[in-house]
C-alpha cells in the first residue's frame, strides 16, 4: 500500500495528474465506504477555497452520480448568501468558545466544580449503531471484573456494530430508505456521558471537524425546555438562545437539510410526547408544519423528529434508556447506546485526570486489581468519582514514599 501511495506522489511531481488523480481515487474507493467518505467530506471542505474543485463538485452532483456519501455530505452545502455566511461563522465561534470547556461537580467543599479544556480531559466512548436488548444489559450489570470486560469485548466483535460520533448520521446506519433528513437516538444509562458527547458533537461541528453536511447547529436542554409553560414558535425559539440570527431565519428555513437539531435529555422532560398519536394529524392543536407557527414546546420537538417541521433537517435526541419506550413509535433512522468506556479508554481516562502520570498509573493499577470498581470504571461518572478519592492518597503516596501503618486507601463496595 506504502508503494501505492509513493506512486501517487511520484505521478504527482513529474506532472502527471491525471494518472496520479485516477490511482489515488481507485485506492480511495478499495478501501471501503468509511474511506470514500472521508475523501468526500475533504472535497467538500475545500470546495469555496478552490474554484474549479468546485465546479467539479457540482458537476458531479447534477449527475446524480453514485456513491450516495457525497449526495449526502453536499446537499447541505450550496454556497450561502453573504449574510448566512456571517451569522454561520458567529454561530461556530460563540458555540467553540461555549463548548471548549468542561465544568464538572466535585466532591470538595473548598472548590465545587472545577473546569477543565474538554479536548484535554474527553476519553472516547464506546457506541454501538443498535440499543442493546434488556437481557444483556442485566447480564452486564451481574458480571465483575474480567468476566465483565471479557463479554462487552466479545459483544462489542460480534452483534454489536460500533459507530463513531461522526457517523451518527451515515446512511450506513440508517434503518430507513430517506435520503431527506434522518433522525437519530443516542442513549444510555446515567452518568456514561450523553451531555458530554453532545458537548463534544457541537465542539467538533463548530471547529471544522465533523457533520460539515450542516450549516447550521441549533443544541437544546430538556431541562431547559421544561420553564417554557406557554405556546411558542421555533423561531422565538431559536432566537432565545441564538439571538444573532436576528430576521434572517426565514433564509435558514430555505435548505432544511442544511440544519441540524439536538434535544439532550428526553427522559428530563416534564411533557410525554405521544409519537403514535395519530390525532396529531388533524387535530390543530397537534399540528405544527411551519416554524412561525405557535404550539406547545411538546410539539415541536415531535413535529421535528416526524418530519413534519421543515422536513428534511436532521434530528439528534438522547435520553436515558429509561426513556426508550417513549421513542419505539418516533421516526428514528438510526439508533445508538453508550456502553461507556472499554479497557483502553479507561486507563486514558485516569493518564487525562492527573497531571502526574505516576498517580495515574497507581490509581489505575488499584481499580483494576478491584473487581468491583473496575467493572463500576466503564462509567466515566464513577471514574471521576474514583480518581478524586484515590488521587489524594497516591499523591501522598508519590511525595512521600516511605511505609506508613496504614498503606492502602480503604473503598467502601457492596456485592
Amino acid at each position: 500500500m506504502k508503494s501505492q501511495q509513493w506512486k501517487v506522489t511520484e505521478l504527482t511531481e513529474k506532472g502527471k495528474r491525471a494518472e496520479s488523480s485516477r490511482l489515488f481515487l481507485s485506492l480511495v474507493m478499495g478501501k471501503g465506504s468509511r474511506a470514500r467518505r472521508a475523501m468526500w467530506e475533504s472535497f467538500v471542505a475545500w470546495r469555496t477555497e478552490l474554484p474549479k474543485l468546485d465546479r467539479i463538485l457540482r458537476e458531479i452532483q447534477e449527475r446524480d452520480p453514485d456513491p450516495e456519501e457525497y449526495i449526502n455530505i453536499a446537499r447541505g452545502l450550496s454556497v450561502l448568501p453573504t449574510q448566512l455566511i456571517d451569522v454561520q461563522q458567529i454561530q461556530k465561534e460563540t458555540l467553540r468558545a461555549q463548548t471548549e470547556t468542561l465544568r464538572v461537580n466535585t466532591i470538595l467543599m473548598r472548590e465545587k466544580v472545577k473546569v477543565f479544556q474538554l479536548v484535554d480531559r474527553y476519553a472516547e466512548l464506546t457506541v454501538i449503531s443498535t440499543v442493546q436488548h434488556r437481557s444483556l444489559v442485566e447480564y452486564e450489570l451481574l458480571a465483575r471484573g474480567r468476566v465483565h470486560e471479557e463479554w462487552r469485548q466479545k459483544h462489542l466483535s460480534g452483534e454489536l456494530e460500533k459507530i463513531g460520533i461522526d457517523h451518527l448520521f451515515q446512511s450506513t446506519f440508517s434503518q430507513t430508505k430517506s435520503k431527506s433528513g434522518s433522525s437519530a437516538a443516542l442513549v444510555g444509562i446515567p452518568g456514561i456521558g450523553k451531555t458530554t458527547m453532545v458537548q463534544k458533537i457541537v465542539y467538533d461541528w463548530a471547529a471544522g471537524k465533523i457533520y460539515q453536511q450542516f450549516q447550521f447547529v441549533f443544541s437544546f436542554k430538556f431541562g431547559d425546555l421544561n420553564t417554557i409553560n406557554c405556546r411558542i414558535n421555533l423561531r422565538d425559539l431559536i432566537l432565545d438562545q441564538y439571538p444573532y440570527f436576528g430576521n434572517i431565519l426565514r433564509e435558514v428555513w430555505k435548505n432544511p437539510e442544511g440544519l441540524l437539531f439536538i434535544f439532550d435529555g428526553l427522559d428530563e422532560f416534564k411533557h410525554t410526547i405521544h409519537f403514535a398519536d395519530n390525532r396529531r394529524d388533524t387535530e390543530c392543536d397537534h399540528q405544527c408544519s411551519d416554524p412561525e407557527w405557535w404550539c406547545k414546546v411538546s410539539n415541536i420537538v415531535y413535529s421535528l423528529i416526524q418530519g413534519k417541521l421543515l422536513p428534511g433537517c436532521s434530528v439528534l435526541v438522547t435520553s436515558r434508556t429509561t426513556a426508550l419506550p417513549l421513542l419505539e413509535k418516533a421516526e428514528i433512522s438510526v439508533w445508538a447506546e453508550i456502553l461507556g468506556l472499554v479497557d483502553e479508554k479507561r486507563k486514558e481516562y485516569f493518564i487525562r485526570h492527573f497531571e502526574d502520570q505516576t498517580v495515574a498509573a497507581a490509581v489505575f493499577k488499584y481499580v483494576k486489581e478491584n473487581e468491583i470498581l473496575y467493572t463500576m470504571s466503564y462509567n466515566p461518572s464513577y471514574c471521576w468519582i474514583l480518581a478524586l478519592a484515590l488521587g489524594p492518597f497516591f499523591t501522598q503516596r508519590v511525595r512521600d514514599p516511605r511505609p506508613s501503618p496504614n498503606c492502602t486507601p480503604t473503598i467502601f463496595t457492596t456485592s
